[in-house]
């Protein structure tokens, strides 16, 4: 009789981690993009206070500091379906898809 080997099906809150180690590695590489900019602009800080966000540096940073943020709120979240889960990470894909965009504009300011 042939020993198979069976693959144990990650739980909800695996997968929530997963997802949450491979967005983190994109906000990480946001992050190390903004830094290198703003080196290259000598800009040693930005602040965003109140909302105002007055040039597009700021606002990459902005974004980038929300995804990241995001990312530590969600994984320390606790799911128990499915759907709860997939809509979770469907809000945090889009925090960091437009870091991305911000990112890409200051790019090319």
């Amino acid at each position: 009789m042939p020993v198979g080997v069976f693959a144990a099906t990650p739980t909800l809150n695996e997968v929530n981690q997963k997802v949450c180690d491979r967005f983190e590695m994109d906000t990480v590489k946001l992050a190390a993009i903004m830094e290198e900019l703003r080196r290259r602009k000598g800009i040693t800080e930005t602040r965003v206070a109140f909302g105002g966000i007055n040039t597009q540096i700021k606002s990459a940073d902005y974004w980038v500091t929300y995804a990241a943020e995001a990312i530590a709120y969600q994984r320390n979240q606790k799911y128990f379906s499915k759907n709860e889960l997939k809509g979770s990470l469907e809000v945090l894909k889009n925090k960091i898809l437009k870091a991305k965009g911000e990112v890409s504009e200051a790019l090319n300011e």
